[in-house]
């Protein structure tokens, strides 16, 4: 992504007290979180569009999946 761009926003106080005890860059970590977010959207996106067209994952498409993602064959569980 290219520039940045000074906004403004507001937080629970509790919440941007609790940022500031482990981190110096709260602008820095708020980005960080954002992105992610966002990759996750789009991620969600692929796969949403992929399904539409090919079907829904199998069970052994979704462990393969874990494995590759976890190392280890996961039990379906939220990591």
């Amino acid at each position: 992504m290219g520039g940045t761009k000074k906004v403004t926003i507001t937080l629970p106080v509790e919440l941007l007290e609790s940022m500031k005890s482990h981190t110096d860059n709260v602008s820095g970590y708020l980005t960080e979180l954002a992105e992610r977010a966002e990759r996750r959207r789009l991620l969600r996106e692929d796969l949403d569009r992929y399904q539409g067209e090919f079907g829904a994952f199998t069970d052994e498409e979704m462990a393969e999946a874990r494995t590759l993602l976890h190392g280890t064959e996961a039990t379906g569980q939220a990591a």
